[in-house]
């Protein structure tokens, strides 16, 4: 569910300001006059610092809070790596100082800064610091990385207190391991507590998927629900799992009604998941209900796993030849090519290139690695816009190997939510608000919306998808004849079942075509560096031969 933060006036005309969780602004406002809020401004946060968090209040009983604030801990290992940016300058300010002269009898001198090397040192400090930023807007991927290159920063001035007691690099030594360990207990702790708000996702669907068709199951034989909840505990083999259940127990044993005890679990139950429920519990069909969403989310299990198998030999692929060139880069070519230097043997320029390329990636080796990352950060700014997101979203459709399969699994996952929240006995309206953040893709979003607002004003469905050009012409002859029939539910299920099987006919396609284009790629880059090194080792042994 989103988040928006807003100001306000409450009933005494004083300022408040703070967040709250609805499905649109429009909800959010209605929430707040309820509570005698009257908002000024609101707008949603989006991939922010906003977390939901299970807190006790004075009774002893559990509620959702929706924070705008990080846990302590994650907004101090932030903080300590942007500081740590500082430290890294400081520390390339003292070598520059303390660097031996520039050349010794004509020769560059070993140790000495070039102004490359000062480049690198003022971006890897940058990219510190924004990865410092990136933590404090709430990301776990950030920790990750800069507990890896903590560690890494943390080994040299640790060396050298070692070995040459300097108590100043002992200083750097004990920032860089702080911010490590802080990365560590900050990871912990935001994984700890679920899902953010702007992220409606299930953590784990195929152990969620399970533990609803056991529920179901147990639901349909007549046993009450609390007794239901506590076979499943004892069926559940996930740790995490076991403490989510037996906390549902404890709130419906109390008399708090499934579905609110549902939304205190963040990362396990999303809002499709809930509004279901809440829908089955005001119907009576609770265990039919939740049959259907067992069905829904191992179906989307099912087609999440065909992406990812379709995806990992390529991945594989890529990753060990990217290896493999690494390894020859760093260790075989330069041992290689010191022989031919030694032994003056004239160098052809594909040589010389790759005796370049391999001495750049020796020495520079943290930029390669940091500077896709912070590619990576401006892209996710970049798409915290509305404008760049559609444009971006719009582009992916559009891909010619992956927006073909990307375009189909959305469609099938939008016609099998649709129907089944309809099926469900959700309105139309409630359905779509949901389905819209469940499609993944700003440009479906886009159309879903205008879908939702036809229907406020009176028209069809399948108008509004005809006219996207996003959806397959097909969907929207489909919906409407299913308006027309009033079987839209079952031609929705037909339409999802439909474009399943596109989307794996496109898998098999698609790795039938990316394996030979990876094979040769593999090929030419690994042939052209051996080439490289044995080009001049036969012209240094036709010499030989010649002398």
């Amino acid at each position: 569910m989103p988040v928006f933060e807003y100001k306000a006036l409450n009933a005494k005309g004083r300022n408040a300001a703070g967040v709250i969780d609805a499905d649109t602004a429009r909800d959010a406002r209605e929430k707040l006059r309820q509570q005698k809020v009257y908002v000024t401004e609101i707008s949603e946060v989006r991939g922010t610092q906003a977390k939901r968090q299970v807190v006790k209040n004075e009774k002893g009983e559990k509620k959702v809070v929706v924070s705008a604030e990080l846990p302590k801990v994650v907004q101090l290992t932030g903080t300590l790596a942007i500081i740590s940016a500082g430290v890294m300058l400081l520390q390339l300010v003292l070598a520059w100082r303390n660097q031996p002269p520039p050349t010794i009898d004509g020769q560059a001198a070993a140790g000495a800064l070039t102004p490359v090397g000062i480049a690198v040192g003022v971006v890897s400090a940058a990219a510190t610091g924004m990865f410092g930023y990136v933590i404090l807007r709430g990301k776990s991927w950030a920790l990750t990385v800069t507990a890896l290159f903590a560690g890494l920063q943390a080994l040299q001035p640790f060396m050298a207190l070692i070995s040459e007691s300097d108590y100043i690099q002992g200083l750097f030594a004990l920032v860089y391991g702080s911010l490590m360990a802080l990365c560590v207990l900050s990871f912990a702790t935001m994984k700890d507590t679920g899902a953010s708000e702007g992220n409606d996702k299930i953590q784990n669907v195929g152990e969620v998927s399970s533990f609803t068709r056991q529920l179901a199951t147990l639901l349909h034989s007549g046993i009450p629900l609390a007794q239901a909840l506590n076979a499943c505990i004892e069926q559940a083999d996930s740790p995490g799992l076991q403490k989510v259940l037996r906390h549902l127990r404890e709130q419906v044993t109390q008399g708090t009604d499934f579905a609110n005890a549902l939304e205190t679990c963040p990362g396990y139950f999303n809002s499709l998941y809930i509004n279901m429920v809440r829908a089955g519990q005001a119907s009576g069909q609770l265990d039919d209900v939740l049959s259907r969403v067992a069905e829904y989310l191992s179906n989307q299990n099912r087609l999440r796993n065909k992406l990812i198998n379709a995806m990992m030999y390529p991945a594989i692929m890529l990753t060990v030849s990217t290896l493999v060139v690494i390894l020859l880069m760093t260790f075989v070519v330069p041992q290689i090519t010191q022989i031919l230097i030694e032994q003056n043997v004239p160098l052809p320029l594909p040589t010389l290139i790759l005796i370049t390329v391999s001495d750049f990636m020796k020495t520079y080796w943290e930029l390669m690695i940091k500077g896709p990352l912070i590619g990576f950060f401006f892209l996710q700014s970049a798409l915290q816009r509305d404008a760049f997101r559609l444009n971006w979203d719009k582009a992916k459709l559009k891909l010619p190997i992956f927006g073909d399969v990307l375009r189909k699994a959305a469609v099938s996952r939008f016609a099998i939510t649709f129907a089944v929240l309809l099926r469900s006995g959700m309105t139309a309206l409630e359905s779509l608000r949901i389905v819209k953040k469940i499609v993944g893709n700003r440009a479906l979003q886009e159309v879903i919306q205008g879908v939702h607002d036809s229907i406020v004003e009176g028209t069809d469905i399948s108008t509004p998808i005809k006219k996207s050009g996003v959806f397959p012409p097909v969907v929207g002859y489909m919906i409407a004849v299913g308006e027309q029939t009033g079987e839209l539910e079952s031609l929705l299920e037909r339409v999802a079942a439909a474009y399943d099987e596109e989307v794996e006919i496109s898998l098999q396609r698609m790795t039938g075509l990316i394996e030979p284009i990876m094979i040769v790629f593999m090929a030419v880059v690994v042939g052209g560096i051996v080439a490289a090194v044995i080009i001049p080792l036969l012209q240094m042994s036709s010499q030989g031969m010649g002398g």
